[in-house]
């Protein structure tokens, strides 16, 4: 019984004492290099340990490989020191993400990765993924983003955008006309493509697909005017020659970021 009862004081204290000998430099190398096999980069800022297997990030900022995509701020995580033993690398974290919040958790093996991350109230103006397809303003976003192996996922859903004018194929796009975002994006390796980006608006409603692959974007949005607008000049004065059929008008670009 005495000798079960050091075994369950040691056991806590072994644990603790690997903690303590594992250097904060040698952490911060597992989480930078631990996408690197699939075409991603994670970029840390400010790690430092704290007590019983928690963690500190200032900045954690995902790449791909050299853009960067989403930038998560005041990261806490917490590992679970069991899988450390099957040599894999299981947590769970929270912090900020464009003054909004996440929550999420991570699982890394020697032939494989997975990670997960839900967000709320992130402002669109900070999701860096977003500028990539010149979508830029105000307002708050919501969703998640799933990372297997070397393909990542975000879907994703606004409600009270701002979205700023944006020039798309040798004119401006009046985006400020639509305050419902939603979508779904893939990145895989080098290749953003966009699943489906759905933008809407009182009496206009829009699609985007396409992709972005090795810096050059070919995307086409296609733009399915109300009534209102298809009676206004000033709209058939821009619009008319991307016009395929009555209220059905395609817009492509394909350049080079």
């Amino acid at each position: 019984m005495k000798k079960v009862f050091i075994v369950l004081i040691a056991i806590p204290f072994i644990f603790w004492s690997l903690w303590v000998a594992f250097p904060a430099s040698t952490i911060e190398s597992i989480v930078e290099d631990s996408l690197t096999d699939y075409k991603f980069r994670l970029d840390v800022r400010g790690l430092k340990k704290g007590m019983l297997y928690n963690l500190s990030i200032n900045d954690l900022i995902l790449k791909n490989p050299d853009e960067e995509l989403i930038i998560l701020n005041n990261v806490k995580s917490r590992i679970n020191p069991l899988y450390l033993l099957i040599f894999q690398l299981r947590c769970s974290y929270d912090g900020e993400i464009g003054g909004g919040k996440f929550s999420g958790h991570m699982n890394l093996a020697k032939e494989s990765t997975m990670a997960e991350i839900d967000f709320v109230q992130a402002n669109i103006s900070d999701i860096q993924l977003f500028k990539l397809f010149g979508v830029d303003g105000t307002g708050t976003v919501s969703g998640s983003i799933s990372i297997k192996d070397n393909t990542g996922y975000i879907e994703f859903a606004a409600k009270d955008a701002k979205i700023e004018p944006f020039s798309f194929s040798g004119f401006r796009v009046p985006l400020n006309l639509f305050q419902t975002i939603m979508g779904s994006i893939e990145v895989k390796g080098e290749i953003i493509n966009i699943i489906s980006l759905t933008l809407e608006g009182r009496d206009i409603y829009a699609r985007l697909k396409g992709f972005i692959k090795d810096a050059v974007m070919d995307i086409k949005m296609e733009l399915m005017p109300g009534k209102s607008f298809i009676e206004n000049p000033l709209f058939l004065y821009e619009f008319e020659r991307y016009k395929v059929s009555p209220g059905y008008y395609v817009i492509s670009v394909n350049r080079r970021l």
